[in-house]
């Protein structure tokens, strides 16, 4: 692989380690763009927005894709910085624990009572893939029991993704990304106007209720705007971080005893399930201007992409990168979830999600292993990408082995 370019659905790590042996910033042809790889520079430049812009906002058709200006991901400056800590108050851990117990811990459970009885499933698509989606759903206010919608809404998300990927550039991608959007709008659009006069306890009537003065203008545009976001980015990522998750458990099952029933080991777990295998494996910036970065000159309009999965495995950073290791004192420093002004509004969401959703699993079943009888999985994806199909051969747990599972916890 000579390329970032060529990593779609390829194990990218042996190309990454590569790059790491040969310097921290590379420019890649493929990509014409630089590729930043080493940790302490990605960092830089994800926490240096003034030297390092982020570019969505001047993407053609950025606004009808991600639905709007006013969103915070294509928001700037002060208006993103308003924006962005608003939101941060409704997704803080005690929030999040609030959310667990109100609504998640209900979804997680709905999804694994739909598969219960059998001993052969695919737990990336009967499960992982799904609870994200169920998830935003339930806390915008939309009917997450309706499985057609729910469904359409990730191809929505996905198709939108796509076009992400193409940085602008693909105008066949954008079509179908803008015609995505739309139907989604067509979907949240009576929900937000509904809200606005007879709200209830979901996330869009807190946005009407509390988001007043955040911006100078805030209506039904503003809130379709954040609540677009939401979809988009709070499930599909979540979904690659859920189902490389699993995929760590079936690849190492020793690993599954030894955090059952304890929520503190099963999130050391996702963090360094989310160093290990980032979801999302990176991000892109604009050079303000000329600059020197690891004694690379990157000129002022260069292309330059942060690779955070790289940089969770950077050696100048973590010991042994390429294992997995509950045991690392430093497991929540990795860069999955940016760091910054663009840090991730629902790093708390996923992380809550990957609690609720492992310690069901391992509640629910004695021992998960491959099922080496079916298609095995492929790391599939690009800029987000995880491990599908996860076929598994599952073995439920006894009532009393549940019960005192669940008592751990």
């Amino acid at each position: 692989m000579e390329s970032l370019k060529e990593a779609r659905d390829q194990d990218p790590y042996p190309f990454f380690a590569d790059r790491l042996a040969r310097g921290p910033v590379h420019w890649d042809e493929g990509m014409h763009a630089w590729i930043v790889v080493g940790y302490d520079e990605c960092r830089f430049i994800q926490l240096n927005e003034d030297l390092f812009a982020h570019p969505y906002a001047e993407l053609k058709g950025a606004a009808d894709v991600y639905g709007g200006p006013k969103g915070v991901l294509l928001l700037q400056g002060e208006q993103h910085h308003a924006v962005h800590n608003f939101l941060l108050q409704h997704f803080t851990p005690a929030t999040v624990r609030r959310y667990r117990t109100d609504f998640i811990a209900e979804l997680v459970s709905a999804r694994l009572d739909a598969i219960q009885g059998r001993t052969h499933v695919d737990l990336a698509a009967e499960f992982a893939s799904v609870v994200p989606s169920d998830v935003i759903a339930a806390l915008l206010g939309l009917d997450w029991r309706d499985e057609e919608l729910m469904a359409e809404c990730r191809r929505w998300n996905s198709t939108m993704f796509r076009w992400t990927e193409t940085f602008g550039e693909d105008e066949e991608a954008y079509a179908e990304a803008a015609g995505a959007a739309a139907a989604l709008n067509e979907v949240l659009l009576p929900v937000i106007r509904a809200r606005r006069d007879r709200p209830r306890d979901d996330l869009i009537s807190v946005l009407w209720e509390q988001g007043r003065g955040v911006l100078e203008r805030w209506g039904e545009e503003e809130i379709l705007a954040q609540a677009r976001v939401l979809f988009f980015a709070g499930t599909d990522t979540t979904a690659h971080f859920l189902k490389n998750a699993i995929h760590t458990l079936l690849e190492h099952p020793e690993l599954q005893d030894r955090i059952r029933g304890d929520e503190r080991r099963i999130a050391a777990f996702g963090e360094e399930v989310l160093r290990y295998l980032a979801p999302v494996q990176f991000r892109v910036r604009v050079a303000c201007q000329d600059i020197e970065v690891a004694g690379q000159v990157i000129l002022k309009g260069d292309r330059v992409h942060p690779v955070n999965a790289a940089a969770n495995r950077d050696p100048r950073q973590f010991h042994a990168p390429g294992t997995v290791d509950l045991d690392r004192p430093n497991l929540k420093t990795h860069v999955a979830f940016n760091v910054g002004p663009r840090y991730c509004v629902g790093a708390a969401l996923s992380r809550g999600e990957e609690v609720e959703v492992i310690s069901q699993l391992l509640t629910r079943y004695r021992s998960l292993r491959r099922d080496c009888a079916a298609e095995p999985p492929r790391y599939r994806g690009y800029m987000p990408r995880s491990f599908s199909p996860l076929h598994a051969v599952v073995e439920p747990a006894a009532q009393d082995e549940r019960e005192k599972s669940h008592v751990g916890q």
